[in-house]
């Protein structure tokens, strides 16, 4: 496993960018030395193209990433990462562990899956952080998902179905943050506010009938996951909290074992998970 600092050579880039075209420089010192990475990531998320991609390096503004240089001046991204991965290994064990990518895109996710030649990878995007705090949780949820990306890779793409998949997905990468960091609040582990989850536990009976209705589909992805639904009343990202609560009564049903014949490789994190409590013991 490696801690891959690329926002240090584009930090370099903004120490040295010209008055004029700004575009040749950035893919020197940025583009060319981490460019499977950087296209890997953009071609993941279906951002941009070329053109796009250096039209806004050409807007780029020093100024706008004071608050970050100085963020990772005063802190240690780098040792957060690596303690986490540290701890993500002593609940789950991947060999190799996955490399942590810590970079300055645009608009990029605060934390991703990224596949590179092959290998899933963990992507922070650190341009929308307003504190670092959140770093070791990203790294541990990102890890799961980095498991399930090697441990799932001979299921069909379509098997189980597009929403039931990702509420698989998201629910035990939840979980597993759950377990390697017990101690941090349900609601950070959820990417909600306090008022969001009780928001969330007032209404959970109404947000797993709207979820479980449309399992098959993806249509409600972007809705429960995203942005929400502001003329129905719905809130951003509350499918965190959906699929947790759905994926954990399952598992606390059915049990470890039978869960184990659907997804091999798992068992051991299957019976962490019940062993330790977490779905009936509730975190504020």
């Amino acid at each position: 496993m490696a801690v891959k600092l690329l926002f240090l050579d584009f930090f370099k880039f903004l120490d040295r960018m010209p008055e004029g075209d700004r575009w040749p420089l950035y893919r020197e010192l940025y583009l060319k030395p981490h460019e499977k990475f950087l296209l890997a990531y953009w071609k993941r998320y279906d951002h941009f193209d070329g053109d796009q991609i250096s039209r806004r390096v050409r807007q780029i503004k020093k100024e706008d990433y004071g608050q970050l240089r100085a963020m990772v001046q005063s802190q240690d991204p780098a040792g957060m990462a690596e303690e986490a991965l540290e701890r993500c290994r002593e609940v789950f064990s991947l060999q190799p562990a996955p490399d942590v990518y810590l970079f300055v895109g645009f608009f990029s996710a605060d934390g991703a899956t990224v596949e590179i030649d092959g290998v899933p990878a963990i992507a922070l995007g650190l341009e929308r952080f307003k504190e670092l705090r959140d770093i070791p949780l990203l790294v541990a949820h990102e890890y799961c998902h980095c498991a399930q990306t090697r441990l799932f890779r001979n299921l069909p793409p379509e098997d189980p179905p597009p929403l039931f998949r990702r509420v698989i997905g998201e629910g035990l990468s939840v979980l597993f943050s759950q377990m390697v960091y017990p101690e941090i609040p349900l609601h950070r582990h959820l990417f909600l506010t306090p008022e969001r989850l009780h928001w969330c536990r007032e209404n959970e009976e109404t947000l797993l009938d709207l979820a479980a209705a449309d399992l098959g589909t993806e249509k409600l992805i972007p809705v429960l996951f995203g942005a929400g639904d502001p003329d129905g009343g719905l809130p951003p990202r509350v499918g965190y909290f959906v699929a947790r609560q759905m994926f954990g009564h399952c598992l606390f049903h059915h049990g470890a074992a039978q869960f184990e014949e659907i997804f091999p490789g798992f068992e051991d994190l299957f019976r962490k998970i019940l062993q330790g409590g977490i779905l009936t013991r509730e975190k504020k």
